[in-house]
């Protein structure tokens, strides 16, 4: 079998090759003519720009996949209010030029949609209205009903995977989750905006399975979550109490988003009964595994909230941690 990843280089990408690889895949890495990429051991590089029509083609014609993962992307929520316009280019246009590309084809693409496309609420499932809330947002909609589109009137064999916040220590310095685990790891002070916004984490690791999962079944929609939220403040609660430290947060106007999605928790049901799906990692683990990565194994000492079960600190209730 072979897939062609296109954002290769980021937290998914690497997961995603990486499984793919385990299971005997030929695994092609879209990525940018000049930029500074370094792709996953084992991924063969092939000129991808999203923005483009002919480069897109050119990679999928001359890499032959069984399967396209569209992972590119403007991937950051905040900086979308900054740059509307690349976003939609690249969130957007960008999916329509690889379905597109799939036209007449029999290759399986797999597009990467989000929760934020929802714009907030409790037990999302498939089913559930959108209601974006950012440049971010818009795109992904957009894009997530192309392949709808696409799909119907086309017949390309598009699936979409609504993932739900997905972590690990492989994720950007400028996502929340790893700012907190870096700060609580030196026992620095992080800068926050809003503490009390709710969201479904869960491990990259663990979603980029469903991914897989989703295009050995025929083209269909996805959400891909924990089924458990937790607010910001229990995040830094849990992230400081694991590296032995007090808790330090800064508030800031600046760090907080023009209009927040306050909170965001999905239904997994779906995946779980049709694609067999399911989570290895709680969110203790989670957490757990993004604080340790930062402390030098020679440095790090026996935690206190040990590994095996999951939650643990989590007090019912009020929710607070440690």
């Amino acid at each position: 079998m072979r897939a062609l990843i296109s954002g290769v280089s980021g937290q998914d990408g690497w997961y995603l090759s990486q499984h793919l690889k385990s299971l005997g895949y030929r695994v092609f890495g879209g990525y940018r003519r000049g930029s500074n990429t370094i792709l996953p051991d084992g991924v063969e590089p092939v000129p991808m720009e999203m923005t483009e029509y002919e480069s897109v083609r050119k990679a999928i014609k001359d890499t032959k996949p069984d399967e396209v993962y569209n992972l590119a992307a403007q991937s950051h929520v905040g900086e979308s209010f900054n740059c509307p316009l690349y976003t939609g280019s690249v969130n957007h246009a960008g999916v329509v030029r690889i379905l597109e590309a799939l036209r007449g084809t029999r290759t399986r693409l797999y597009q990467a949609s989000t929760s934020e496309m929802f714009g907030g609420g409790r037990g999302l499932s498939e089913k559930s209205p959108f209601l974006p809330k950012s440049p971010y947002a818009i795109a992904k909609v957009a894009a997530h009903n192309a392949c709808t589109v696409y799909r119907v009137a086309y017949g390309v064999r598009a699936s979409t995977g609504i993932l739900f916040n997905h972590e690990s220590p492989r994720r950007g310095k400028d996502f929340v989750t790893r700012k907190v685990c870096i700060a609580a790891s030196k026992n620095e002070p992080v800068k926050l905006g809003n503490l009390e916004a709710v969201r479904d984490w869960g491990h990259a690791k663990d979603y980029v399975k469903a991914m897989h999962l989703m295009l050995q079944h025929d083209p269909d929609d996805f959400v891909v979550a924990t089924g458990q939220s937790y607010s910001v403040q229990e995040l830094v609660n849990l992230a400081y109490g694991i590296a032995c430290n007090e808790v330090q947060v800064e508030k800031v106007e600046s760090e907080e988003r023009p209009w927040d999605v306050e909170e965001l928790e999905g239904d997994p049901t779906k995946a779980r009964e049709v694609l067999g799906w399911e989570p290895e990692y709680d969110f203790y683990a989670l957490i757990k595994e993004m604080v340790e990565s930062e402390i030098p194994p020679s440095l790090r000492r026996d935690l206190p909230y040990g590994a095996g079960s999951k939650h643990q600190g989590v007090v019912g209730g009020g929710r607070s941690l440690f």
